[in-house]
């Protein structure tokens, strides 16, 4: 466990958490910590990662001995089952190897995912574009633990747990009231909690 000052964008931070990664460790992680390096490093210290896709990376995918682009938004829509996998690659450069898990979500949630695209679009001035409009009716994850250990429905049985750690530093904020302590010093908060 760090101590960081709260107002650090999680990007930055990811690079501390990655240095940490060992072979056959796990790092279960958000889009917000998403980079394509982290992927690398992970890849490259040969421990496992699970976390969602971010939808402007750059997938490809190995045909014949070359690396051709896959265009997520016109090959969702063709599937007819609601949980598809593909092996991939993310990068221009660094190309780790990954899966693709998309798991189609239900209707009500497709259409709120969507008015909440077209409103947040509207706000900032731009239109939503139609291939993140499709995107939006699925889940995607990007793991790089094999099929023979994980199944794609165990991807999105496992993702969630992520969910758990955030709702510890939500209990930590709000009923130990960390934001309220008046200690500077590292020891005396890792004490604290």
């Amino acid at each position: 466990m760090a101590l960081t000052p709260w107002h650090i964008p999680e990007q930055r931070e990811i690079a501390t958490v990655v240095a940490l990664a060992r072979q056959d460790d796990l790092l279960i992680f958000d889009v917000g910590y998403f980079t394509i390096n982290a992927l690398a490093s992970i890849a490259a210290a040969h421990a496992s990662c699970l976390c969602r896709l971010n939808h402007q990376t750059t997938i490809l995918e190995a045909v014949a001995d070359r690396a051709a682009p896959v265009q997520l938004a016109p090959f969702l829509p063709t599937v007819e089952r609601s949980i598809v996998q593909k092996p991939i690659l993310i990068g221009v450069k660094e190309r780790v190897a990954s899966r693709l898990i998309a798991s189609r979500v239900p209707e009500a949630v497709i259409n709120a995912r969507r008015r909440m695209a077209r409103k947040n679009a509207k706000k900032k001035g731009y239109t939503a574009s139609h291939a993140h409009l499709a995107l939006l009716a699925w889940n995607l994850f990007l793991t790089n633990v094999p099929q023979t250990i994980w199944q794609p429905p165990t991807v999105l049985r496992v993702y969630p747990i992520r969910w758990q750690g955030e709702l510890i530093f939500k209990s930590w904020k709000s009923y130990l009231h960390v934001a309220t302590l008046k200690t500077t010093k590292e020891d005396t908060t890792f004490c604290y909690l």
